[in-house]
Protein backbone atom coordinates (compact mmCIF):
# COMPACT_ATOMS: atom_id res chain seq x y z
CA UNK A 1 0.00 0.00 0.00
CA UNK A 2 1.61 3.25 -1.14
CA UNK A 3 1.43 6.50 0.81
CA UNK A 4 -0.48 9.27 -0.90
CA UNK A 5 1.28 12.46 -2.01
CA UNK A 6 -0.76 14.70 0.37
CA UNK A 7 0.18 12.43 3.29
CA UNK A 8 3.86 12.48 2.31
CA UNK A 9 3.80 16.24 1.95
CA UNK A 10 1.99 16.73 5.27
CA UNK A 11 4.40 14.58 7.31
CA UNK A 12 7.46 15.94 5.55
CA UNK A 13 6.33 19.50 6.31
CA UNK A 14 5.47 18.81 9.96
CA UNK A 15 8.73 17.04 10.74
CA UNK A 16 10.80 19.54 8.77
CA UNK A 17 9.39 22.53 10.66
CA UNK A 18 10.09 20.87 14.02
CA UNK A 19 13.61 19.83 12.99
CA UNK A 20 14.48 22.83 10.84
CA UNK A 21 16.12 24.84 13.61
CA UNK A 22 18.09 21.79 14.77
CA UNK A 23 19.25 21.02 11.23
CA UNK A 24 20.31 24.62 10.68
CA UNK A 25 22.23 24.57 13.97
CA UNK A 26 23.99 21.31 13.08
CA UNK A 27 24.86 22.55 9.60
CA UNK A 28 26.36 25.83 10.80
CA UNK A 29 28.33 24.31 13.69
CA UNK A 30 29.46 21.50 11.39
CA UNK A 31 30.84 24.02 8.88
CA UNK A 32 32.70 25.76 11.72
CA UNK A 33 34.09 22.44 12.99
CA UNK A 34 35.21 21.45 9.50
CA UNK A 35 37.14 24.71 8.99
CA UNK A 36 38.07 25.37 12.62
CA UNK A 37 41.83 25.75 12.06
CA UNK A 38 41.39 28.34 9.32
CA UNK A 39 38.76 30.17 11.39
CA UNK A 40 41.02 30.23 14.46
CA UNK A 41 43.81 31.74 12.38
CA UNK A 42 41.49 34.28 10.78
CA UNK A 43 39.71 35.43 13.95
CA UNK A 44 42.60 35.28 16.44
CA UNK A 45 45.88 35.43 14.48
CA UNK A 46 47.95 36.56 17.46
CA UNK A 47 47.18 33.30 19.22
CA UNK A 48 46.87 30.70 16.50
CA UNK A 49 48.82 31.80 13.43
CA UNK A 50 52.51 30.93 13.04
CA UNK A 51 54.82 33.61 11.71
CA UNK A 52 56.08 31.61 8.73
CA UNK A 53 54.78 28.73 6.66
CA UNK A 54 55.91 25.74 8.71
CA UNK A 55 56.49 22.13 7.84
CA UNK A 56 54.37 19.74 9.87
CA UNK A 57 56.55 18.08 12.47
CA UNK A 58 59.39 20.61 12.04
CA UNK A 59 59.37 21.14 15.80
CA UNK A 60 59.55 17.75 17.50
CA UNK A 61 57.93 17.10 20.91
CA UNK A 62 61.18 17.10 22.85
CA UNK A 63 62.14 20.51 21.44
CA UNK A 64 58.69 21.90 22.31
CA UNK A 65 58.96 20.59 25.86
CA UNK A 66 62.49 21.96 26.27
CA UNK A 67 61.56 25.37 24.89
CA UNK A 68 58.46 25.57 27.06
CA UNK A 69 60.47 24.59 30.15
CA UNK A 70 62.69 27.65 29.55
CA UNK A 71 59.92 30.10 28.59
CA UNK A 72 57.37 28.95 31.19
CA UNK A 73 59.14 26.70 33.72
CA UNK A 74 56.11 26.40 36.02
CA UNK A 75 53.75 25.22 33.26
CA UNK A 76 52.73 21.54 33.59
CA UNK A 77 52.08 20.00 30.16
CA UNK A 78 49.07 17.69 29.83
CA UNK A 79 49.14 17.22 26.05
CA UNK A 80 49.73 19.19 22.87
CA UNK A 81 47.85 19.36 19.58
CA UNK A 82 49.84 19.67 16.36
CA UNK A 83 48.65 21.49 13.23
CA UNK A 84 47.15 19.28 10.51
CA UNK A 85 48.89 19.08 7.13
CA UNK A 86 46.16 21.13 5.45
CA UNK A 87 46.68 24.01 7.92
CA UNK A 88 50.41 24.13 8.69
CA UNK A 89 50.40 27.75 9.89
CA UNK A 90 48.29 26.89 12.92
CA UNK A 91 50.32 27.00 16.12
CA UNK A 92 50.98 23.98 18.32
CA UNK A 93 48.43 24.23 21.15
CA UNK A 94 49.80 22.98 24.47
CA UNK A 95 47.19 22.19 27.11
CA UNK A 96 48.01 22.15 30.81
CA UNK A 97 48.20 24.38 33.84
CA UNK A 98 50.25 25.32 36.88
CA UNK A 99 48.77 22.97 39.46
CA UNK A 100 50.10 19.45 38.88
CA UNK A 101 47.62 17.98 41.37
CA UNK A 102 44.64 18.92 39.21
CA UNK A 103 43.46 16.71 36.37
CA UNK A 104 41.85 19.64 34.64
CA UNK A 105 43.67 21.77 32.09
CA UNK A 106 43.09 25.41 32.96
CA UNK A 107 45.59 27.06 30.58
CA UNK A 108 46.79 26.71 27.01
CA UNK A 109 50.00 27.92 25.36
CA UNK A 110 50.36 28.31 21.60
CA UNK A 111 53.78 27.69 20.04
CA UNK A 112 55.03 28.54 16.56
CA UNK A 113 55.93 25.16 14.99
CA UNK A 114 58.55 26.73 12.72
CA UNK A 115 60.51 28.61 15.40
CA UNK A 116 59.48 27.13 18.73
CA UNK A 117 58.59 30.60 20.03
CA UNK A 118 55.68 31.04 22.42
CA UNK A 119 52.91 32.96 20.64
CA UNK A 120 50.50 33.39 23.54
CA UNK A 121 49.11 31.96 26.74
CA UNK A 122 45.46 32.07 27.58
CA UNK A 123 42.66 30.31 29.42
CA UNK A 124 41.88 26.82 28.13
CA UNK A 125 38.39 27.97 27.20
CA UNK A 126 38.12 27.18 23.53
CA UNK A 127 36.68 30.48 22.26
CA UNK A 128 33.73 30.67 19.89
CA UNK A 129 35.26 28.29 17.32
CA UNK A 130 35.99 25.59 19.88
CA UNK A 131 32.61 26.14 21.53
CA UNK A 132 30.81 25.69 18.20
CA UNK A 133 32.78 22.50 17.55
CA UNK A 134 31.85 21.15 20.99
CA UNK A 135 28.20 22.13 20.59
CA UNK A 136 28.08 20.31 17.24
CA UNK A 137 28.75 17.09 19.15
CA UNK A 138 26.50 18.09 22.09
CA UNK A 139 29.29 17.19 24.52
CA UNK A 140 28.36 19.90 27.01
CA UNK A 141 25.06 18.18 27.81
CA UNK A 142 26.43 14.76 28.77
CA UNK A 143 24.20 11.69 28.40
CA UNK A 144 20.97 13.70 27.83
CA UNK A 145 22.71 15.50 24.98
CA UNK A 146 23.78 12.24 23.37
CA UNK A 147 20.24 10.84 23.63
CA UNK A 148 18.78 14.03 22.15
CA UNK A 149 21.33 14.06 19.33
CA UNK A 150 20.61 10.42 18.47
CA UNK A 151 16.85 10.95 18.35
CA UNK A 152 17.02 14.14 16.31
CA UNK A 153 19.59 12.65 13.93
CA UNK A 154 17.29 9.68 13.34
CA UNK A 155 14.34 12.01 12.71
CA UNK A 156 16.44 14.10 10.32
CA UNK A 157 17.10 10.95 8.31
CA UNK A 158 13.36 10.23 8.21
CA UNK A 159 12.60 13.79 7.02
CA UNK A 160 15.17 13.47 4.25
CA UNK A 161 13.78 10.09 3.14
CA UNK A 162 10.24 11.52 3.04
CA UNK A 163 11.49 14.49 1.02
CA UNK A 164 13.19 12.25 -1.56
CA UNK A 165 10.07 10.07 -1.84
CA UNK A 166 7.96 13.20 -2.31
CA UNK A 167 10.35 14.45 -5.02
CA UNK A 168 9.98 11.23 -7.00
CA UNK A 169 6.22 11.02 -6.52
CA UNK A 170 5.70 14.60 -7.78
CA UNK A 171 8.47 14.87 -10.39
CA UNK A 172 6.00 14.89 -13.32
CA UNK A 173 4.35 18.03 -11.97
CA UNK A 174 7.66 19.72 -11.19
CA UNK A 175 7.55 21.81 -14.35
CA UNK A 176 4.73 23.92 -12.89
CA UNK A 177 6.78 24.87 -9.82
CA UNK A 178 7.98 28.47 -9.66
CA UNK A 179 10.12 30.71 -7.44
CA UNK A 180 11.13 29.43 -4.02
CA UNK A 181 9.23 26.16 -4.54
CA UNK A 182 11.20 25.39 -7.69
CA UNK A 183 14.48 26.18 -5.93
CA UNK A 184 13.54 24.02 -2.95
CA UNK A 185 12.58 21.10 -5.18
CA UNK A 186 15.59 21.39 -7.47
CA UNK A 187 18.07 21.29 -4.60
CA UNK A 188 16.00 18.88 -2.52
CA UNK A 189 17.28 15.64 -4.00
CA UNK A 190 20.95 16.49 -3.44
CA UNK A 191 20.30 18.10 -0.06
CA UNK A 192 18.21 15.14 1.10
CA UNK A 193 20.91 12.63 0.14
CA UNK A 194 23.53 14.80 1.86
CA UNK A 195 21.47 14.99 5.04
CA UNK A 196 20.94 11.23 5.08
CA UNK A 197 24.69 10.65 4.80
CA UNK A 198 25.47 13.23 7.50
CA UNK A 199 22.73 12.05 9.86
CA UNK A 200 23.49 8.33 9.59
CA UNK A 201 27.25 8.71 10.03
CA UNK A 202 26.82 11.36 12.74
CA UNK A 203 24.43 9.20 14.76
CA UNK A 204 26.71 6.18 14.33
CA UNK A 205 29.75 8.13 15.57
CA UNK A 206 27.76 9.48 18.51
CA UNK A 207 26.73 5.95 19.52
CA UNK A 208 30.26 4.58 19.09
CA UNK A 209 31.82 7.34 21.22
CA UNK A 210 29.06 6.99 23.81
CA UNK A 211 29.73 3.26 24.08
CA UNK A 212 33.50 3.78 24.24
CA UNK A 213 33.22 6.35 27.00
CA UNK A 214 30.82 4.22 29.02
CA UNK A 215 33.10 1.20 28.61
CA UNK A 216 36.28 3.11 29.48
CA UNK A 217 37.92 2.29 26.16
CA UNK A 218 39.56 5.65 25.43
CA UNK A 219 43.35 5.28 25.31
CA UNK A 220 43.88 8.90 26.33
CA UNK A 221 41.61 8.54 29.38
CA UNK A 222 43.14 5.17 30.33
CA UNK A 223 46.66 6.57 30.10
CA UNK A 224 45.68 9.43 32.39
CA UNK A 225 43.97 7.08 34.83
CA UNK A 226 47.12 4.94 35.06
CA UNK A 227 49.17 8.03 35.91
CA UNK A 228 46.89 8.84 38.85
CA UNK A 229 46.74 5.22 40.02
CA UNK A 230 50.43 4.84 40.88
CA UNK A 231 53.82 6.55 41.16
CA UNK A 232 55.21 8.43 38.17
CA UNK A 233 57.30 6.38 35.78
CA UNK A 234 61.00 7.12 35.46
CA UNK A 235 61.67 8.79 32.09
CA UNK A 236 64.75 7.28 30.42
CA UNK A 237 63.67 7.72 26.77
CA UNK A 238 63.24 11.19 25.28
CA UNK A 239 60.11 12.25 23.37
CA UNK A 240 61.85 12.43 19.98
CA UNK A 241 62.99 8.81 20.21
CA UNK A 242 59.55 7.74 21.43
CA UNK A 243 57.94 9.58 18.49
CA UNK A 244 60.12 7.73 15.95
CA UNK A 245 59.22 4.42 17.60
CA UNK A 246 55.51 5.22 17.62
CA UNK A 247 55.49 6.38 13.99
CA UNK A 248 57.16 3.14 12.88
CA UNK A 249 54.64 1.11 14.88
CA UNK A 250 51.58 2.75 13.28
CA UNK A 251 52.97 2.98 9.73
CA UNK A 252 51.59 -0.45 8.82
CA UNK A 253 48.05 0.88 9.40
CA UNK A 254 48.61 4.49 8.30
CA UNK A 255 50.99 4.70 5.31
CA UNK A 256 51.53 8.46 5.85
CA UNK A 257 51.02 9.09 9.58
CA UNK A 258 50.79 12.76 10.57
CA UNK A 259 51.30 13.57 14.23
CA UNK A 260 48.23 15.45 15.50
CA UNK A 261 48.55 15.08 19.28
CA UNK A 262 51.13 14.13 21.88
CA UNK A 263 51.14 13.66 25.64
CA UNK A 264 54.27 13.26 27.77
CA UNK A 265 54.52 10.90 30.74
CA UNK A 266 53.91 12.59 34.06
CA UNK A 267 50.92 13.83 35.99
CA UNK A 268 48.55 13.39 33.02
CA UNK A 269 49.81 10.14 31.48
CA UNK A 270 51.66 6.97 32.44
CA UNK A 271 53.22 6.53 29.00
CA UNK A 272 54.08 8.66 26.00
CA UNK A 273 50.86 9.07 24.04
CA UNK A 274 50.86 9.82 20.31
CA UNK A 275 47.86 10.29 18.03
CA UNK A 276 48.35 10.07 14.25
CA UNK A 277 46.04 10.51 11.26
CA UNK A 278 46.33 10.07 7.52
CA UNK A 279 45.12 12.31 4.70
CA UNK A 280 41.63 10.74 4.93
CA UNK A 281 41.32 11.49 8.70
CA UNK A 282 41.70 7.89 9.80
CA UNK A 283 43.23 7.91 13.29
CA UNK A 284 45.56 5.55 15.12
CA UNK A 285 47.09 6.08 18.60
CA UNK A 286 50.22 4.57 20.11
CA UNK A 287 51.60 4.32 23.64
CA UNK A 288 55.35 4.12 24.27
CA UNK A 289 56.86 3.17 27.64
CA UNK A 290 59.11 6.01 28.87
CA UNK A 291 61.38 3.69 30.88
CA UNK A 292 62.68 1.49 28.05
CA UNK A 293 61.03 2.81 24.86
CA UNK A 294 59.01 -0.28 23.93
CA UNK A 295 55.62 0.08 22.25
CA UNK A 296 52.89 -0.60 24.80
CA UNK A 297 50.22 -0.83 22.10
CA UNK A 298 48.81 0.49 18.83
CA UNK A 299 45.14 1.47 18.93
CA UNK A 300 43.05 2.24 15.81
CA UNK A 301 40.58 5.10 16.39
CA UNK A 302 42.19 5.77 19.77
CA UNK A 303 40.29 3.04 21.63
CA UNK A 304 41.37 -0.18 23.32
CA UNK A 305 39.08 -2.41 21.25
CA UNK A 306 36.67 -2.07 18.35
CA UNK A 307 38.56 0.69 16.56
CA UNK A 308 38.88 -0.99 13.18
CA UNK A 309 36.40 -1.59 10.37
CA UNK A 310 33.36 0.68 10.23
CA UNK A 311 34.49 2.69 13.28
CA UNK A 312 37.66 3.85 11.56
CA UNK A 313 35.87 4.98 8.38
CA UNK A 314 32.94 6.89 9.89
CA UNK A 315 34.73 10.20 10.36
CA UNK A 316 36.38 10.19 6.89
CA UNK A 317 32.89 9.68 5.38
CA UNK A 318 31.17 12.23 7.65
CA UNK A 319 33.78 14.91 6.95
CA UNK A 320 34.04 14.27 3.20
CA UNK A 321 37.78 13.56 3.38
CA UNK A 322 37.16 10.09 1.99
CA UNK A 323 36.34 11.70 -1.38
CA UNK A 324 39.78 13.25 -1.79
CA UNK A 325 41.36 14.39 1.43
CA UNK A 326 41.26 18.15 2.05
CA UNK A 327 39.44 18.83 -1.25
CA UNK A 328 36.67 16.44 -0.25
CA UNK A 329 36.39 18.24 3.08
CA UNK A 330 36.12 21.58 1.27
CA UNK A 331 33.38 20.17 -0.97
CA UNK A 332 31.39 19.05 2.08
CA UNK A 333 31.86 22.49 3.65
CA UNK A 334 30.34 24.10 0.55
CA UNK A 335 27.52 21.54 0.52
CA UNK A 336 26.87 22.22 4.20
CA UNK A 337 26.55 25.95 3.57
CA UNK A 338 24.32 25.32 0.55
CA UNK A 339 22.01 23.01 2.47
CA UNK A 340 21.70 25.70 5.13
CA UNK A 341 20.32 28.03 2.46
CA UNK A 342 18.09 25.20 1.24
CA UNK A 343 16.60 24.87 4.73
CA UNK A 344 15.75 28.57 4.61
CA UNK A 345 13.78 28.00 1.40
CA UNK A 346 11.76 25.37 3.28
CA UNK A 347 10.95 27.86 6.03
CA UNK A 348 9.98 30.42 3.38
CA UNK A 349 7.55 27.97 1.78
CA UNK A 350 6.04 27.17 5.16
CA UNK A 351 5.43 30.84 5.98
CA UNK A 352 3.99 31.48 2.53
CA UNK A 353 1.49 28.63 2.98
CA UNK A 354 0.53 29.89 6.46
CA UNK A 355 -0.14 33.38 5.05
CA UNK A 356 -2.22 31.92 2.28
Amino acid sequence: MSISVPTLRRWHRRLAIVLGVFLMFQVLTGVVAQQRFWLMQATDPAVYRAADLAVVGAEDPEAVLAGLAVAKPDFVVAHMMYPPPESPRTGIIVMGGRDASQRGMSRSVTIDPSTGAVLAERSSRAGWVGTATTLHQWLLFGTPGRIFLTLLGTMATLVSVLGILLWFRTRQAAGRARGVLRLHRSAGLIAGAFFILMSVTGVAMNLFVWSEKAGGRSIFANNMAQAHAGPMAMVAVDATTALATARTAVSSQLPEPYLIAFGPPGHHGRHYWFAFRDRLLRRTDALVDPTDGHVVGVYPSGVTTGGTGLRQWLFPVHSGFLLGGWWGGLLFTVLGGATGLWILTGFTLWFQRRRA
